[in-house]
């Protein structure tokens, strides 16, 4: 259940009320106010910053979402938090990644365009879906911190449905079976949310024969798989490189 904000009013929320005093959440429903303990983590006082606006600020306004798993109730706030600028860039290199069913290809390069790093973090598809969104948020967490410590931005294909299709020609087939447009978003999209948060500049380019170059252009000449191939092939088009 989504219920989205509301910056009119004290609380935030039509139906949700959080009181920062005490840390109780009621939920005010047709028949009776249902009233529960919460505990926030990240961004607690970010959001109960949000909370304490006063009436009609521009980013009073919270979200809840709950998330119902038997025993407990997972309950997640959404506010808009306001971002930094990047603190990366592309100047001494980058980080391309390219994913896969299986695992997520990383390829870092120096200032002329030259792979210095190369790296594979496996994606185990055969988890529950709690242990997949775990594994993914981790992996979020380890591309980003790849990105920070060296401060070069991430490349990533900005890919619709008939791109993913096309570039999959170039995969091998069991590769491509369980790799749908749904599943690339929900895994750019924890890439992306995780940089943008940690001031990594993320940097999406043309998905337009990367496959296709990285197989007949640098596997021979690398001695890489077609995937860190083109994990290349994205990192250097951020750069501005032309294959």
């Amino acid at each position: 259940m989504l219920i989205t904000g509301r910056r009119q009013g004290k609380y935030s929320n039509n139906l949700f009320k959080l009181n920062v005093d005490n840390d109780m959440l009621t939920y005010r429903s047709t028949q009776k106010d249902i009233v529960f303990k919460v505990q926030f983590h990240k961004y607690k006082n970010e959001l109960y910053a949000r909370v304490n606006e006063k009436h009609n600020s521009p980013n009073k306004a919270v979200a809840y979402e709950l998330m119902d798993y038997g025993e407990y109730f997972i309950v997640k706030a959404i506010f808009e938090k306001h971002m930094n600028l990047p603190k990366t860039d592309t100047l001494y290199g980058a980080v391309g990644i390219d994913i896969n069913v299986d695992h997520i290809a990383l390829c870092e390069t120096n200032m002329d365009g030259n792979i210095v790093l190369i790296k594979k973090y496996p994606i185990h598809k055969e988890n529950t879906k709690n242990k997949r969104n775990e594994e993914l948020y981790q992996l979020a967490i380890e591309i980003m911190e790849q990105c920070k410590s060296k401060k070069k931005s991430l490349v990533v294909e900005d890919l619709n449905f008939k791109q993913l299709k096309t570039r999959m020609l170039y995969r091998p087939k069991k590769q491509n079976k369980t790799l749908s447009s749904f599943a690339y978003k929900k895994i750019i999209e924890k890439v992306e949310r995780k940089c943008l948060m940690n001031e990594v500049d993320v940097i999406k380019v043309d998905p337009r024969n990367t496959s296709k170059i990285g197989k007949e252009k640098y596997t021979k000449i690398k001695g890489l798989s077609v995937h860190y191939c083109a994990a290349y092939v994205i990192n250097r088009r951020g750069m501005g490189f032309v294959d």
